[in-house]
């Protein structure tokens, strides 16, 4: 049986978007990077990282955009294979306010806060990133996967590229 947000409580589905977040912010915190495509549907999905100045004003440049889980795929495919040069970081992301939004039949509409701090090879911890995300999830078989991700970033000023995902 093919379970949809219709069949579920606020608070289960609350539950389960946070759990599904949470499961995110894990795989990119322990550098899973093979396995954060697996968070997106695969037939149609998007991500993108934007300031929030720019979405503020409606303005549809994104700082970083993928528009396909080709594209998802081969955004860390760098970082999977070690082929990359970055300055190496250990990230920890912190996911609040969980918001969420019956938007149809098997779509969820998801918005949390976001913070990311990193920290270097010599220990020292500073701010990464704060922003938002703004997520279209499609619930399918009690599963949820990303159609659209978009990382809204109030502090877009970020002293390393934008080399892992957020």
């Amino acid at each position: 049986m093919s379970m949809n947000a219709s069949d579920m409580s606020d608070l289960e589905l609350k539950h389960l978007a946070e759990r599904f977040l949470f499961e995110y912010a894990a795989c990119l915190n322990d550098e899973r990077y093979e396995e954060w495509p697996a968070f997106f549907e695969a037939a149609d999905c998007r991500y993108e990282i934007l300031s929030r100045e720019n979405y503020d004003l409606g303005l549809p440049a994104p700082l970083m955009g993928c528009y396909s889980h080709g594209m998802v795929t081969d955004r860390v495919l760098m970082l999977v294979n070690k082929t990359l040069t970055w300055r190496k970081m250990y990230f920890r992301h912190a996911i609040t306010n969980v918001r969420v939004d019956r938007t149809g039949e098997s779509v969820v509409g998801v918005k949390a806060n976001v913070t990311v701090h990193q920290t270097d090879l010599e220990g020292v911890a500073s701010l990464y990133l704060v922003g938002r995300y703004e997520d279209e999830l499609v619930l399918r078989d009690g599963r949820l996967k990303i159609r659209k991700k978009a990382v809204i970033l109030d502090s877009f000023g970020i002293d390393n590229m934008l080399a892992v995902p957020v």
